[in-house]
């Protein structure tokens, strides 16, 4: 090879070296994205394939499906008694008589703190034992038909949201049990207090004996109320009588 066919070859290397060397420089930076892109998916891909054994092994364990299940089934099978019982209770609509009785019976004595006046129970077959406050809330121990029970409302522990109220209503038995939780809405407006009984049911509700007894005697109370307007009016009609036959010479 003569020596101007090397020197020509050895330019021609330089040439190339120089050009591959000016493009590596100019993508350089796109280069280097890539490549770390590429480690990064390499990585995450390791990283997968490490947790797939252990989350196959978890999902398969016979033993925790099991109990997944059993949990499901008995949270359902709870969720339809209670819908039932709440249904039993709307059907029966213990919340509205139980609310009902209650107004009449305790609310305003629990104002009035007169043990005299709070004995006035008896005559709707209702006597009631011992009236309190404690720490916002009013409490009444009383017995019916020979059993004995007490009211709860948390009525003054609870603030005000612009013109209405919400507390809860407590029935509970001689045991401590409670038969009933009753969530009352109570709204104020230019007429004075109203008093709404939310639709949904009661939060707690054990049926019983004692549901058909209150019943009774919120329905008795009611007779006896509704008897009571009857001889009044007809009290007042007579009176009405008697001044007209006096008035325009009537009387035989």
């Amino acid at each position: 090879m003569s020596g101007e066919l090397l020197f020509l070859l050895v330019i021609l290397a330089s040439v190339a070296v120089g050009f591959a060397a000016l493009q590596l420089s100019k993508h350089r930076r796109r280069i280097k994205r890539s490549i770390l892109r590429g480690l990064e998916r390499i990585v995450e891909a390791g990283k997968r394939k490490l947790q797939e054994p252990e989350r196959h092994i978890i999902e398969s364990d016979p033993a925790i499906l099991t109990d997944e299940r059993k949990s499901e089934a008995e949270l359902e099978r709870l969720q339809r008694i209670i819908e039932d019982r709440k249904q039993l209770a709307r059907k029966a609509d213990i919340s509205y008589h139980l609310w009902g009785f209650y107004k009449s019976q305790f609310r305003t004595y629990g104002r009035a703190s007169d043990e005299g006046t709070v004995q006035d129970g008896e005559w709707y077959d209702v006597t009631i034992l011992r009236a309190s406050d404690r720490n916002g809330r009013n409490e009444f121990e009383f017995e019916l038909k020979g059993a004995r029970y007490r009211f709860v409302d948390d009525e003054e522990s609870q603030g005000w949201r612009e013109n209405l109220k919400f507390f809860s209503l407590f029935l509970y038995d001689d045991s401590g049990r409670c038969l009933i939780e009753i969530p009352v809405k109570m709204r104020v407006d230019r007429n004075g207090r109203h008093y709404v009984i939310t639709s949904d049911g009661p939060k707690a509700f054990i049926p019983g004996k004692w549901v058909n007894d209150f019943i009774n005697v919120k329905l008795k109370q009611q007779s006896l109320r509704n008897q009571e307007i009857r001889e009044q009016k007809h009290q007042e009609r007579l009176w009405e009588i008697e001044d007209l036959k006096d008035r325009f010479g009537l009387r035989e």
